[in-house]
């Protein structure tokens, strides 16, 4: 197989490129500039001073916890290691001069992390071999934040990762496999996405080995009665205030005592 891992610029991105690049034969690696910061988006929506602290120290917190997990292995892939590497200005993911930086590098799978929506021409060109990681359990979390709004709307159990086949819909195609962290009771919401990333980098790599043994099995995606779909224009810093709200009165230690029994009622791919 030769790979191109398709991904963002932050710590915990360049830890998967490096990551993949220790398990298979990663040819190249394209990192986007998305665009996007929920830290910058400048919406304080009325909160006051101590709320706005709080969704500051959120953000503080993620950079903190996000060198703690990845910062060790962070280093931005570079030709000199042997590899094709393309910096992707916001708007540039789905251009020809990306399928063109694919086709030179000679690449036949592609793994997606953390990037913008995939479109054409990379859809029809690696159709059926573009894999993505998506940070959430679909088909019940899809979109952005998907890790986030479980906690905020008191569902730990849906905090995981996805691993499936990439199509034209927002992390709706089948799925391939799924993982979830174990959450312990003195977690905080960036040490469980952190372990998320982990356990889903964890399931990419089989379902690669798996591809590439010819035995990977794709779900399709089954209806749910509740499906959430977050999109970027859905973030309030509101939602952060709720959220330490929610675990100033004990959402995490709540949960692990019934984990078993809430965990077991969402179906899954394993």
């Amino acid at each position: 197989m030769r790979i191109a891992v398709l991904t963002a610029d932050e710590t915990r991105h360049r830890y998967a490129v490096n990551r993949l690049r220790r398990e298979f034969n990663v040819v190249a690696a394209a990192y986007e500039q998305t665009g996007y910061s929920p830290a910058s988006a400048g919406r304080d929506d009325g909160l006051d001073a101590w709320q706005r602290a709080v969704v500051r120290r959120h953000f503080d917190e993620r950079t903190r916890q996000e060198g703690r997990f990845f910062g060790h292995d962070a280093r931005r892939a570079a030709a000199s290691d042997g590899l094709r590497v393309m910096n992707l200005s916001p708007g540039m993911l789905n251009s020809d001069a990306t399928l063109g930086f694919l086709h030179a590098a000679g690449v036949d799978t592609v793994i997606v992390y953390g990037t913008n929506l995939i479109r054409e021409p990379l859809l029809s060109a690696y159709a059926g071999r573009i894999i993505n990681m998506h940070l959430g359990l679909s088909p019940y979390y899809r979109g952005t934040a998907t890790n986030f709004y479980p906690l905020v709307n008191q569902e730990p159990e849906y905090v995981g990762a996805t691993i499936h086949l990439i199509d034209a819909g927002i992390d709706s195609g089948p799925i391939i496999g799924h993982a979830r962290p174990v959450i312990e009771p003195d977690d905080v919401p960036h040490t469980i996405g952190c372990k998320a990333i982990l356990a889903g980098l964890d399931r990419l790599i089989q379902a690669v080995r798996d591809l590439d043994a010819g035995r990977m099995i794709a779900v399709p995606q089954w209806p749910v009665p509740n499906p959430r779909l977050y999109l970027r224009r859905h973030f309030r810093p509101q939602h952060v205030v709720e959220l330490y709200r929610l675990i100033d009165n004990g959402l995490i230690p709540n949960y692990v005592r019934r984990a078993a029994e809430a965990a077991a009622r969402v179906r899954l791919v394993h």
